[in-house]
């Protein structure tokens, strides 16, 4: 899984509909520590506890892929309702989340929100998402 670097317009539909997320050079593997503590991407796309001066983990992605599932679903950018990200930082590390969109299947919402969880432990991992992409594409 490569992820550090997320934004929005790097996301990806190939001709068969199948989805991929890049960022053109600037990521590296999830288990690569990062030397510098620094926060870097785009603030809609980073973990509250990376805001908070903790490193990336692959459930620190997670929490971004959480964020592109919830574009997939409303067809805009992540906070897109924040006038120019005022004081976003500090409002994602207490909890602001994107608004769930209407309509939307339960199962779709209850995976997104466990994406989001504040505790990074609470975060599915990769292989639980796809084994549960799976499930939803054999239904």
């Amino acid at each position: 899984m490569f992820l550090p670097y997320v934004k929005d317009f790097t996301n990806h539909i190939s001709f068969h509909a199948i989805a991929y997320i890049s960022d053109f050079g600037l990521s590296q593997p999830v288990d690569k520590p990062n030397k510098s503590n620094e926060i870097y991407g785009i603030l809609p796309y980073i973990a509250p506890e990376v805001l908070r001066g903790k490193p990336y983990t692959k459930a620190a992605y997670i929490y971004s892929f959480g964020i592109i599932m919830w574009e997939m679903i409303s067809g805009v950018p992540g906070f897109n309702d924040v006038p120019q990200y005022f004081n976003l930082s500090p409002r994602i590390c207490r909890g602001l989340r994107p608004k769930i969109i209407n309509d939307t299947e339960p199962e779709y919402i209850e995976l997104m929100k466990r994406c989001w969880d504040e505790d990074p432990g609470k975060r599915p991992t990769a292989e639980e998402l796809f084994e549960c992409f799976k499930n939803w594409r054999k239904t």
